[in-house]
């Protein structure tokens, strides 16, 4: 489902909107839980000396009227799971709430299918103030769809929802292809950012052989990116130069698998589309537009990060895939001769901003799921998660002006250090949209001009990306599948195999391997049959009877 985004300035504005109805005491108050007990099972960690007189426990048990009794468990994953395991074989009564436990998928449709914990669907969609307001501010702070799209994603194979979301967004985490183009080497030969990729083959042509940073010398990247290890199926898209043209063509989300028309599933990487993407990735790197570095270089790797900021400050990269914050660590006046380049056509939006962790569940021992779910939510609006993260308001951090494209940030005054009792140690069922971990942004050090550049550069690059996502990505995004336990078991390794062979095919029709010529037809039938041999219509059948599951079909 396509997300409908705001621009990211907006974003923020609106959340400052939220705040402000919660700092004027509007923010609607829950169901009167005065005298009542809850117990929460929570690992213990050595950061946090008191959880009784927890200033975040005290904030709590305050605001619901309720007393909070705290059962520990073991911080490691496997003790943690063992004490769960020996609490249900015994029989004793699981707390009411489980805050901060990392089941993964499978762990919670088995918990939750057996009874243990239980299915928060309708209190998530109920009508009750709290709510109410959570959806609402789901809505304003991350695009009307949101709601929908997050319960559609962490539902289990049965539909249940079994676990309450953690929505934590930086202000750039939306983009899944970050590219940017040096604006100095344009000025210099007299050229403008490119529109579509008959400019952009240009200009690439014009940065390769018209010495463009005027040293001279031979020595310019045309363009590169950084797709890293093709065997394998895990990842990032953020630096994939290769991903980034095909979505000129093709939508494209390595991390999708499927594109869907009207609910009916198909792959992107047997369409004509995807083939032309192939072709012009083909011909970008056999004139040495696009250098085969992209294919070699390990993510995040020092030759990246020289690729942004190299020694002698002479730029050598005239299109660089990846996140500029995320390479350049040393003051560069080159970092900042880039400008964004977003994609001309599809902008896949990063698949881990719609399909949120969920780390805390309610039991099957709880007798009153309201106040366990009120809980939850006091931690959701703004008071409340900035006490859960950065402490208290005037004591801890103050809000002020700042030089920054929101016009203010957090400033904090205290730097919460172990042991302390200022929260629960554990940042989790949140709902955030900013930097750094919070509604917004650090405030910013006006000393820091550099850095605070390279920020707004990432922004720009962001603004203009979603806005290509909102104009241009198909309606009906498939986000995730979820299959049941009979599923994946049928499935076994063929959908990590295929992945690893699509991926390693994409660069060898790019680099003209021997059988991998993108202009042959017969190279494309031989790619198309052994996919087909390998499986790939198995996983579309029982990939498209999951999808229909999950639809309602």
């Amino acid at each position: 489902m396509k997300l409908h985004l705001k621009k990211i300035v907006s974003l923020a504005l609106a959340v400052l909107m939220v705040a402000g109805l919660a700092a004027c005491g509007k923010e609607p108050a829950p169901t009167d839980h005065t005298g009542k007990v809850l117990t929460v099972g929570i690992q213990q960690r050595a950061a946090v000396d008191d959880m009784d007189n927890n200033l975040l426990t005290l904030y709590l048990e305050e605001k619901l009227g309720i007393d909070i009794q705290f059962v520990p468990f073991a911080l490691g994953a496997s003790d943690w799971r063992a004490q769960v395991n020996a609490m249900i074989a015994a029989g004793e009564p699981l707390p009411d709430v489980m805050w901060g436990f990392g089941w993964n998928e499978n762990e919670r449709y088995d918990y939750g299918s057996q009874g243990y914990i239980i299915d928060l669907t309708d209190l998530m969609r109920s009508e009750s103030a709290t709510a109410a307001a959570y959806r609402e501010r789901m809505a304003e702070v991350f695009g009307e769809d949101m709601f929908e799209t997050v319960m559609r994603n962490i539902a289990s194979p049965d539909g249940a929802v079994y676990g309450f979301p953690t929505i934590v967004q930086g202000d750039t985490t939306y983009s899944s292809m970050n590219v940017f183009i040096n604006q100095k080497w344009l000025d210099n030969l007299g050229l403008e950012v490119p529109t579509n990729m008959d400019e952009l083959m240009t200009v690439l042509r014009a940065f390769k052989t018209q010495d463009p940073n005027q040293n001279g010398k031979a020595d310019e990247f045309p363009a590169v990116g950084q797709v890293g290890p093709t065997n394998t199926t895990t990842g990032t898209q953020n630096g994939d130069l290769p991903a980034w043209i095909i979505n000129n063509y093709q939508y494209t989300c390595d991390k999708r698998q499927w594109n869907s028309v009207d609910g009916k599933l198909y792959s992107p990487y047997i369409t004509d589309e995807y083939r032309e993407g192939l072709k012009t990735l083909n011909t970008m790197v056999s004139e040495g537009l696009v250098d085969a570095f992209t294919w070699t270089s390990t993510y995040g790797s020092s030759e990246m990060t020289a690729m942004w900021t190299p020694a002698n400050d002479t730029a050598i990269a005239g299109v660089v895939a990846g996140a500029i914050a995320a390479r350049v660590a040393q003051d560069s006046p080159v970092a900042l001769e880039y400008v964004p380049l977003p994609p001309f056509n599809y902008a896949p939006i990063d698949i881990n901003n719609v399909i949120p962790p969920c780390n805390i569940f309610i039991t099957e021992s709880c007798q009153d799921t309201e106040l366990a779910f009120d809980m939850l939510l006091a931690m959701t609006d703004f008071e409340g998660t900035m006490r859960a993260r950065r402490g208290v308001e005037g004591e801890h951090w103050v809000l002020e002006e700042d030089d920054s494209p929101y016009g203010q940030g957090i400033r904090q005054l205290v730097q919460i250090t172990a042991p302390h009792h200022v929260h629960w140690g554990a940042y989790v069922g949140h709902l955030v949209r900013g930097s750094q971990d919070t509604y917004e942004h650090d405030i910013r050090d006006p000393e820091q001009v550099w850095s605070n550049s390279v920020n707004d550069i990432m922004l720009d690059h962001e603004a203009a990306y979603v806005a290509k996502a909102d104009a241009n990505n198909p309606k009906e995004t498939v986000d995730k599948i979820i299959y049941s336990p009979e599923e994946t078991e049928e499935l076994g390794t063929r959908p990590a195999e295929l992945l690893m062979f699509i991926k390693e095919s994409r660069a060898k029709f790019a680099t003209g391997a021997a059988g991998f010529d993108p202009n042959s037809d017969a190279d494309w039938a031989n790619y198309l049959q052994t996919l087909d041999n390998m499986g790939l219509q198995d996983w579309l059948r029982i990939s498209q009877g999951a999808y229909d599951r999950m639809n309602g079909k």
